[in-house]
């Protein structure tokens, strides 16, 4: 019985393994169209929403870099010290 069930399974799969090599063969560029007018915006979407952040590490960065100077300012800032007797 269970090696029945089991052929069974397997024949199933071999019948849809081809059934669907048949229709991307016989459809694969009216697939190929559809897939890409659907996604185009998606992939839009996505593209925005990368840049936006590349932009946004800019700013963090550069908001990053100006509390640092704040904080440390370099040595051509600092008051100058009178010298020890």
């Amino acid at each position: 019985m269970l090696r029945f069930l089991a052929g069974a399974i397997t024949g199933a799969l071999a019948v849809w393994m081809w059934g669907g090599a048949l229709a991307v063969w016989m459809w694969g560029d009216e697939l190929h169209g559809y897939l890409t007018e659907k996604t185009r915006g998606v992939r839009t979407r996505t593209a925005d929403q990368i840049q936006a952040l590349a932009t946004a590490a800019e700013q963090i960065g550069s908001t990053l870099q100006s509390g640092q100077d704040a904080i440390r300012p370099s040595d051509d800032n600092r008051p100058v010290r009178p010298a020890a007797r």
